[in-house]
């Protein structure tokens, strides 16, 4: 029977998610190298015969780009085939073939080749290699298919193969950044992050996952207002990705930075992060809290514990609503891990061979949900 869960691998402050449809496969973010790649992460482990196992043909249904951040394109080749369908070798003489993407999905950021660096430069590439396919006959190939989608499109949601899907993010504004002049740095491009809410249903019964890339604040407010206010359930969650490997920047801003650095949160943001159904679980794909360098951020974490406990007290946060908190850097006792879930008819259940926490077995889709203040 295929297999209906979703992987968030661990890879340092780095998003790589995988989710498996019942023979759907869609990959979010790719952030794959072995070993450190920052001296704040631990060694992790090597996730890519994972991603292999998933896709049994060697193929991926869809890739999903948020953002072409290094965190979240790094090792792309090394996973995937870039390039000509036709040019794919699904057979080497050594080593396991590289996985053909049938689908890309990215921002309109994303399609206009912008933010070229060493670790972005082989998916863009790609990416503009399918661009100029797109309303052709071998644009609709296995391989060479492309969707640039924002919120302001036509077509918001839909299905691909076992999966349902909307978009949330970004608007077509906030995917156009310019490029910088010379001697100015370059803005950060993650307002541009391709938001998605997915849903698995098993056998009747709902599992609802988040992925908002690195959504800033901005956007998150921006999402309150225009879809959180008008439909609320295109926010639902059984499974949060806390946006932004758990940065505070995105539930709120820092002001006077020069000086005392005070933090104002934002109802509207937490709002918009709040619609937990039945108990659900949020990650952090983030190396370990207490490492010094941010994110991810502790002042976020807690704000997540609230949001589970559905308390504005931290004081009333039990353990039990921690527990339902995993890091896939693991914590002081546990080494980097994934943190995999079973999609079940009762909701996600976390897989018992996770260690990060030993959380309830099964995440309810019947329960309180309703938003956050």
């Amino acid at each position: 029977m295929a297999a209906h869960k979703v992987s968030f691998f661990a890879s340092g402050n780095g998003d790589s998610v995988l989710l498996e449809a019942g023979g759907t496969t869609i990959m979010t973010d790719i952030h794959y190298c072995k070993g450190n790649a920052d001296p704040n992460d631990d060694e992790k482990p090597d996730f890519a015969p994972k991603i292999r196992e998933a896709c049994t043909d060697n193929k991926l249904d869809l890739f999903v780009l948020t953002h072409p951040d290094k965190d979240h394109v790094r090792g792309a080749g090394d996973i995937f085939h870039l390039g000509k369908p036709e040019d794919w070798d699904e057979d080497p003489d050594e080593g396991d073939p590289l996985i053909l993407i049938k689908e890309i999905w990215c921002s309109p950021y994303a399609a206009n080749g912008a933010y070229e660096t060493d670790e972005s430069k082989p998916l863009l590439k790609e990416i503009k290699r399918r661009k100029e396919l797109m309303g052709t006959e071998e644009g609709k190939k296995d391989g060479n298919r492309l969707a640039i989608r924002s919120v302001d499109d036509e077509e918001v949601s839909g299905t691909i193969g076992n999966a349902q899907w909307r978009v949330l993010a970004p608007t077509k504004a906030e995917a156009d950044i310019p490029e910088p002049k010379e001697g100015e740095e370059r803005e950060s491009c993650n307002r541009t992050s391709l938001g998605i809410q997915w849903t698995v249903n098993v056998w009747g019964g709902a599992n609802k996952i988040l992925l908002l890339g690195d959504a800033t604040v901005d956007v998150l407010e921006r999402i309150h207002d225009e879809i959180f206010t008008e439909d609320p359930n295109a926010l639902d969650w059984h499974i949060l990705l806390a946006p932004h490997h758990c940065s505070r920047r995105s539930i709120g801003r820092v002001s006077n930075p020069n000086k005392d650095e005070e933090f104002e949160e934002s109802k509207k943001a937490l709002d918009a992060l709040g619609r937990q159904q039945g108990n659900g679980f949020i990650v952090s794909s983030s190396r370990k809290f207490g490492r010094g360098a941010t994110p991810p951020s502790t002042h976020a974490r807690n704000r997540y514990h609230k949001i589970l406990a559905r308390t504005d007290d931290l004081k009333k946060v039990t353990e039990e609503d921690r527990k339902r908190f995993l890091v896939t850097g693991g914590d002081s006792k546990n080494a980097p891990e994934h943190v995999v879930f079973d999609l079940t008819i009762l909701g996600p259940s976390l897989r018992a061979e996770t260690k990060a926490v030993a959380a309830p077995a099964v995440a309810s889709s019947v329960g309180r949900g309703g938003g956050y203040g």
